[in-house]
């Protein structure tokens, strides 16, 4: 998926995606939707996936691996602290 493209997908609401289902065409739309949501029921039984994504993405925007661990380690010791 295109960056303009899931740029334009964070400002949707769900009746926009509902409208989006029910229409004939936009299939990269809906190929995504599917994908996203397969992907997420994946990480309900491998919470693991979940971490994987977020470095992945991190990676994506840019951040150094020294950034990346020290966000990963920082999660870690707050929820030690709960």
């Amino acid at each position: 998926m295109n960056y303009k493209l899931a740029k334009e997908l964070k400002n949707m609401t769900p009746n926009d995606f509902y409208q989006i289902i029910n229409n004939n065409g936009n299939n990269e739309i809906k190929d995504w939707l599917a994908k996203l949501g397969s992907e997420r029921i994946d990480e309900l039984f491998d919470p693991s996936l979940i971490v994987e994504r977020s470095i992945n993405a991190w990676r994506a925007m840019g951040y150094s691996e020294e950034w990346i661990k020290n966000k990963i380690s920082k999660i870690i010791n707050n929820s030690n602290k709960k």
